[in-house]
């Protein structure tokens, strides 16, 4: 008995052994057949594109990603083992893509967003969407910034150059990326998506505006949209400070306006927590911090109150005019870029001719400087249209998000361009294609004290291919091994409310309602 089984042993063994060295075969058949498929899209010839390289990725140690300004956070991650045809070509004259394409592919197509002013391409974005099966492409938009984000030599470069940026770079490798993995895998995409962050979020807007056929779903995180108005912004604000020199703020009291500002406005959401979650209706009032006569120090001055009320809006110009709007309560007041980031103003003073540019520079004027310049520029990085009706029309389906806490791109922004679509389309018609995501405590596309960790992607996915509208989402924070805190995001104005019991680091302790 004991000897049949040991027979019976050795037959299984022998037949488990056969069956992984037949799977092992089919894989190399397999990863052989997609090299060959692969090196294959070096001969493709088309119109305006011009393949480089086409190679197939087969990873034994790491595979390390090409430089790009996107990799700085990742040091030495900045690589993947896992398996991909890479192709590497540019359209038209000067825009750069890279398009990687997994064996094992789930149908869908990717484009990732860029950020800031930058040419690069964004390996790290392109990894997460390979891992998750999609063929993912990525774009420097038609010029080149190795060094920073806000470069911006490229600006003297050809006039088109602005236009690829704005829209068109985009658009063109979309088209093109997607006939090449229609290509290797013998059909095309059945389900596409644009995912992006600030410059990337901008480009997911631009997209639905002036391209809507081109993707299913987009998720546009903190965009930088309304991007002419944003650079006027800090034209005016330099203009501000100025002619007005009493109101300004340093960087001491701009702390201490943040700090005082969450203190008070955190448990006015529901929950002291460390969190602002409605900001919105906190009613934070800078007067608590003007200086008691004689006193000085860590206090406001009745001009520096007054700047304050301004900068933290709402605002409008002298003339009426609607003006960028301005940080949530509890961020820094003043919208100044951290000073290795640089500014977008130089941007605009880069397209005009010098002697406006010194115009500009010396004696800006809102209400007579902006409609020129949004009459100029307002369609090539404006992506600001709340007309969205024909990128609903074509069933396409959009997910915003923002961090309450982002110091770069106002979270107010994506409030306005959400409420400015409702009276576009109408605020039912908009329910059925948008949704916007507020973050408390999350800064510009990750970061700060907020849960900042979630997986809004699946829930585009869903909601494209099965019509299940999003709803309330988990995010967390994770620390090495666990989630430290998790927290409902609910689709604006809906807000996280605390039921009363349990832990105010669990989700499942707050459901989702409209703000008292």
């Amino acid at each position: 008995m004991k000897r049949t089984r040991w027979i019976a042993g050795v037959a299984l063994a022998a037949l488990s052994s056969l069956a992984a060295g037949s799977q092992l075969a089919a894989q190399d058949r397999d990863s052989s057949a997609s090299a060959e498929r692969c090196r294959v899209l070096a001969n493709v010839q088309r119109p305006d594109l011009r393949i480089t390289a086409a190679e197939y990725i087969d990873p034994g140690p790491p595979w390390s990603f090409p430089a790009s300004i996107f990799n700085m956070r990742l040091g030495p991650n900045a690589n993947t083992v896992e398996e991909f045809c890479r192709v590497t070509g540019i359209v038209e004259e000067e825009i750069r893509f890279e398009l990687w394409m997994p064996p094992e592919w789930n149908d869908r197509y990717q484009q990732v967003g860029n950020g800031g002013l930058s040419g690069a391409i964004n390996y790290p974005m392109l990894h997460e969407a390979l891992r998750r099966g999609y063929a993912a492409a990525s774009t420097d938009t038609g010029h080149q910034t190795p060094n920073a984000f806000f470069e911006d030599a490229w600006l003297d470069g050809p006039a088109e150059r602005v236009e690829n940026f704005g829209h068109r770079a985009h658009h063109l490798v979309t088209e093109q990326a997607r006939a090449l993995v229609a290509e290797f895998y013998g059909e095309a995409p059945r389900f596409s998506y644009f995912n992006g962050c600030s410059s990337g979020g901008w480009q997911g807007l631009t997209e639905a505006q002036l391209y809507p056929e081109d993707y299913d779903g987009i998720l546009a995180g903190a965009p930088a949209n309304n991007f002419v108005r944003l650079q006027v912004y800090q034209l005016w604000l330099d203009a501000f400070e100025r002619r007005d020199p009493a109101g300004n703020l340093s960087d001491e009291l701009q702390r201490l306006i943040a700090t005082r500002g969450a203190a008070y406005c955190d448990p006015r959401d529901g929950l002291a927590d460390g969190l602002v979650s409605h900001p919105e209706q906190c009613g934070f009032d800078p007067a608590v911090l003007q200086c008691a006569p004689d006193a000085s120090g860590e206090c406001l001055t009745p001009a520096q109150v007054s700047r304050v009320r301004l900068l933290y809006g709402p605002r409008t110009s002298p003339g009426g005019a609607r003006m960028y709007p301005g940080n949530a309560v509890g961020n820094i007041a003043m919208f100044r870029f951290p000073p290795e980031m640089g500014t977008l103003a130089p941007m605009i003073l880069k397209l005009v001719p010098p002697e406006e540019a010194a115009r500009l520079t010396s004696d800006f004027d809102f209400d007579r400087d902006t409609p020129s310049l949004l009459e100029r520029f307002g369609r090539n990085l404006g992506a600001d249209d709340p007309d969205l009706v024909r990128f609903a029309a074509r069933g396409g389906r959009m997910i915003v998000w923002h961090g309450w806490n982002d110091v770069l791109i106002s979270p107010y922004n994506s409030i306005d361009y959400y409420t400015r679509v409702g009276e576009a389309v109408g605020a039912e018609p908009r329910a059925g294609f948008m949704r916007l995501y507020m973050a408390p405590g999350v800064e510009h596309c990750s970061g700060g004290p907020g849960p900042d960790r979630f997986d809004m992607l699946s829930e585009l996915e869903r909601w494209v291919e099965q019509g299940r509208a999003p709803e309330r989402v988990v995010a967390e924070t994770r620390v090495p091994g666990q989630v430290f805190r998790s927290r409902l995001l609910c689709p604006h104005p809906q807000i996280a409310v605390y039921r009363g019991g349990g832990s105010t680091d669990d989700a499942a302790s707050f459901e989702c309602r409209a703000p008292s």
